[in-house]
């Protein structure tokens, strides 16, 4: 062909170069990649969702739950219309509007108490959130003991030392009549001391009462732990603790006593746990492996027969003379202790037969921030002594009334261990 025959044709014109589209697939592909997963995760999620494993809470929060629970499930459509019919009922003919969330509140528990387990228990948000601060030991607050006056006031039974109500000035036997200014004194202990407390750094004006003269001074909360453990040297170098409940910071409590009294010289050692309604299986064990020798504490077996061992590895234990007190308020985490004593026989219990509550509870948080306390299984000492309904005897009975004008059972404790100090 001749090149002039088309002058406006470039014969060496290439073909135009097509941009890559590399680039773009591989963020189309990143895009689905990740729609994919999501849409994945999603699909699974309303699966478990679906068989009643995963709840959503009333504040958004997502519940994983080791049991499937539908909301169909449980106790049955003609109970629920039943309630409806009752509710209704009263709505028409009750001359008062009734406090409904209270209603609610007392049908959860009135339908768990009728399993007949009186450890079985329901929790408010509001109880939960309580019970949570008592077992764990630790709260923000002004760092204080309190009571309930006669005359309403609040009575400052112990200030801690090193907490802020002390360094505020407060001292034991103040009472406190107005909390932030507003009068207490017509208001119950729990709903005062909820006032007393408050986040950490800020400010509780408080108005006291101290030999018939009052002031004010400000306290600024702190976080607080709980004294669950007090202690003392008495004569004869005989070492004396009172643990007043098992809560997590009391294994730290009583290790700090047992060497201080130590340091001072203590040739016997009494272990008051008297009135002591138990607290956290963990906190018993740890307790008990710092003065047992190294081997079984105490085993649990729930209704298959599952058995759950807890034993002690720490080289520690106790090597004087030691003796626990127990009345029949002692329970629960203190028939823990006293039961693993007898059994290694390093120390004598006296006192009168515990209260005889052989079982463990565990608690399940729902979505709504209530809770439920239920049994799981019984615990058994390190020689298999099953407690529940009996209790521990003690190895020296002694009874305590209120007719004595002495502590007879403290009394009998000091006799024993002086008589093992001296041998």
């Amino acid at each position: 062909m001749n090149e002039n025959m088309y002058p406006d044709m470039n014969v060496n014109m290439r073909p135009p170069v097509k941009k890559s589209g590399f680039g773009s697939g591989m963020l189309a592909g990143a895009i689905i990649g990740v729609s994919a997963t999501i849409f994945l995760l999603v699909f699974i999620l309303n699966i478990f969702y679906d068989a009643g494993f995963v709840h959503i809470g009333t504040g958004g929060e997502i519940y994983v739950q080791d049991t499937a629970i539908l909301g169909d499930e449980g106790i049955g459509s003609a109970v629920e219309e039943k309630l409806n019919t009752l509710d209704s009922l009263m709505d028409s003919f009750l001359m008062e509007d009734a406090d409904k969330e209270k209603a609610e509140e007392n049908i959860y528990k009135a339908y768990l108490a009728s399993y007949g387990d009186k450890y079985t228990v329901y929790y408010t948000p509001e109880e939960y959130k309580e019970l949570i601060e008592s077992t764990t030991g630790r709260f923000y607050g002004i760092g204080a003991v309190c009571q309930k006056n006669e005359d309403g006031t609040i009575l400052i039974s112990d200030a801690y030392e090193n907490a802020p109500a002390y360094a505020a000035g407060i001292r034991d036997g103040d009472s406190i009549i107005k909390v932030d200014g507003r009068d207490i004194t017509d208001m119950d202990l729990s709903s005062a001391v909820a006032l007393i407390k408050g986040d950490k750094g800020t400010s509780v004006h408080l108005e006291v009462i101290r030999d018939g003269n009052s002031f004010e001074v400000d306290v600024i909360r702190d976080e607080i732990k709980a004294k669950t453990v007090d202690y003392t040297m008495r004569e004869d170098n005989i070492g004396y603790i009172s643990i007043s409940q098992f809560d997590d910071v009391t294994t730290e409590q009583f290790k700090t006593a047992v060497k201080d009294l130590n340091s001072q010289g203590m040739a016997g050692l009494i272990i008051d746990i008297r009135d002591n309604p138990g607290g956290v299986l963990t906190t018993v064990v740890d307790m008990l492996e710092y003065i047992l020798p190294d081997g079984m504490i105490v085993y649990t077996e729930d209704k298959n027969g599952k058995r759950i061992e807890y034993k002690g590895s720490d080289n520690n234990e106790l090597t004087i003379p030691a003796a626990v007190l127990v009345n029949g308020n002692s329970a629960s985490a203190s028939e823990i202790f006293a039961g693993a004593v007898q059994d290694y026989g390093i120390g004598k219990i006296i006192g009168t037969e515990t209260y005889g509550k052989g079982i463990v509870q565990t608690i399940k948080p729902l979505t709504d921030g209530s809770a439920v306390k239920f049994t799981i299984a019984k615990y058994y000492t390190p020689k298999g002594q099953d407690i529940h309904g009996k209790g521990v005897t003690p190895d020296i009975v002694v009874d305590l009334t209120k007719d004595d004008n002495e502590d007879v059972q403290m009394k009998a404790a000091v006799e024993y261990l002086l008589g093992e100090i001296k041998k």
